[in-house]
């Protein structure tokens, strides 16, 4: 109570020292609490945060010794009877005559008030105590534009029933009640500077042992303008965003908004950890594919209107590619908004190669082989900031399909067949073969590292033989299949000369069999007395005219010649031949 000393001056007689100290008795009355049912004794405060210390006062009536019961609870299984109801009934814990007493552990308690001494004496009175933990407030503060402050107090984290609040400019301190009044509260500080803001809980409206919390605030003149210097897409989930760096004294939101209005997601940026760049993940977003929005807004909580960073828009980009002819042709499409675009460019392998004033379009690449891929993206700029695509690395490998073979030859050399084709048109590590079966079928035969191959698995009774050809690049990509190639046989023919002359001339050196399918061949050569001097089961091996490793007498000599042809007949053929040298 503030009493104004020439005012007091006037009270200065016996009825006006009368008038001051009924007022005094009764402001000190007001401040205190009774017991019930009988006003028998009172306590300065009832509600306070652990450690919280009560004292009786005011004590009246009882006469003889008096006790005090200070630690009964509230809970019933300390009890025999409902206490709320009829505290008297609690007859657990203990008597004292100690007048204070101090609560340790939160929670509800009475003070019972004994006339006499324990046990004889009488319940006459009892007072309700209520203890609370004693938490710091939880609040933030921000500073908003023209020196004005935001406070915002967590209702929900303690158990006070109010809150002091000073502001640390040496103005009254101010009272927020979280019956009544809102947790959140302006303050507009009469010039610039850096103030201690402290708020201290309230039990009852009491500080007694409450804590306190207290954050520096520096005012603000004028809300900054949040500027973003780049966004940059990491891949079709991800992407990270660089500003300046933001102030912590007001709010900073996110937003990313996709171009088509389908998708936004806003985000509360932390400039304690976030203070000049963000790293944004969406599973749901596809910044491969589609474009979106991406800017700032700075809000002090004192206005409605936040200020807003320029928007940047991010690039979407993708790639299609495919052999033509020989060639690897790659194509580059890219998208952007066209709102603040100033140019888009294309970087091969870290350098810009082409530039753009349009904000969607495509670019092209020819590659001689599969393995001169490099690593691609496209940037643009909007005003000061820098937008850069998801980096694009083509992945040839084993996702092309080279051009097929064009040619293929065939020619039937003795009991073999053999193929050749074209060379691949690109760098090949090998070529795989395929056969026609009697089921129409194609199976694989074998595999070259040359554009030719050696059929020796020819079965009696085929008339005529298919192939087809496939071939790997370097980079594990298979080839189109080729046109199926059909060769007809024709049946082994015997073509025998009546006479040789093995005298290593190079003309008709050799006793053999023309070309054709001669499938289990046998061939033999008897002496003028029968003996056999000459064995063979290959149709390609003619007899040179040697015996035991010298060369055989001139003269006649008789032959037996055995084989099944292409269609599957057996052939059988003997003759007589002359050794001419």
């Amino acid at each position: 109570m503030k009493i104004n000393s020439k005012a007091l001056s006037k009270f200065i007689t016996p009825f006006g020292v009368l008038i001051l100290l009924l007022c005094m008795f009764s402001n000190q009355t007001n401040a205190q609490t009774a017991s019930t049912p009988n006003g028998n004794f009172e306590v300065n405060e009832v509600v306070g945060c652990a450690p919280f210390t009560v004292t009786p006062t005011n004590l009246l009536g009882g006469g003889g010794s008096i006790q005090y019961n200070y630690d009964n609870t509230l809970n019933l299984d300390d009890c025999t009877g409902n206490y709320q109801a009829d505290p008297f009934s609690c007859t657990n814990g203990s008597y004292t005559n100690a007048l204070d007493f101090t609560y340790t552990t939160p929670g509800d308690y009475y003070l019972v008030q004994l006339n006499g001494n324990a046990p004889d004496g009488n319940k006459v009175s009892y007072i309700k105590i209520t203890v609370i933990e004693a938490i710091e407030p939880a609040y933030d503060v921000f500073a908003c534009a023209n020196n004005e402050v935001f406070l915002d107090i967590d209702f929900t984290q303690d158990s006070y029933d109010s809150y002091s609040i000073d502001f640390g400019d040496g103005s009254s301190i101010q009272t927020i009640d979280k019956a009544t009044d809102s947790n959140e509260l302006a303050y507009t500080y009469a010039i610039a500077g850096d103030y201690d803001i402290t708020v201290q809980g309230l039990a009852s409206g009491n500080p007694t042992n409450c804590s306190t919390s207290t954050k520096t605030i520096s005012t603000l003149d004028s809300s900054p303008t949040p500027v973003i210097n780049s966004l940059e897409v990491m891949d079709a989930t991800m992407f990270e965003v660089n500003y300046e760096s933001l102030d912590s004294r007001i709010v900073h939101t996110l937003m990313i908004e996709s171009e088509d209005g389908s998708q936004l997601d806003v985000i509360t940026l932390n400039p304690a950890t976030n203070a000049t760049n963000y790293t944004y993940t969406n599973s749901n977003f596809d910044f491969v594919n589609m474009v979106y929005s991406v800017k700032i807004e700075s809000a002090d909580l004192c206005n409605a209107n936040a200020i807003s960073s320029e928007t940047i828009y991010s690039i979407a980009s993708e790639y299609t590619a495919a052999y033509v002819s020989s060639d690897i042709q790659v194509d580059f499409d890219f998208n952007t908004s066209a709102s603040g675009l100033d140019q888009i460019q294309f970087y091969e392998g870290g350098s810009s190669q082409e530039t753009f004033s349009i904000n969607t379009g495509s670019v092209q690449r020819t590659l001689s082989n599969c393995t001169l891929v490099d690593s691609y993206y496209f940037q643009a700029s909007f005003g000061a900031a820098i937008s850069i695509s998801a980096p694009i690395n083509p992945d040839l490998n084993g996702t092309l399909s080279p051009p097929a073979i064009q040619n293929m030859d065939g020619e039937l050399v003795n009991a073999t067949f053999e193929l050749d084709f074209d060379q691949a048109p690109v760098n090949a590590t090998s070529y795989t073969i395929f056969k026609k079966n009697p089921d129409n079928t194609f199976s694989s035969i074998g595999t070259s590292t040359t554009p030719d191959f050696i059929d020796s698995n020819l079965r009696s009774g085929q008339l005529e033989l298919c192939y087809t050809v496939a071939y790997e690049d370097e980079c594990g990509n298979i080839s189109e299949m080729s046109s199926e190639f059909c060769f007809p046989l024709s049946v082994g023919t015997i073509r025998l000369p009546n006479a040789f002359t093995p005298n290593g001339d190079g003309v008709n050196d050799t006793f053999t069999v023309g070309d054709g399918v001669f499938i289990n061949f046998k061939m033999q050569i008897f002496d003028r007395w029968g003996s056999l001097i000459f064995n063979s089961t290959n149709p390609s091996i003619g007899w040179d005219g040697n015996y035991n490793g010298a060369p055989a007498s001139i003269g006649g000599y008789a032959y037996r010649i055995s084989f099944q042809d292409a269609g599957n007949t057996t052939i059988q053929q003997t003759g007589t031949l002359v050794l001419i040298r």
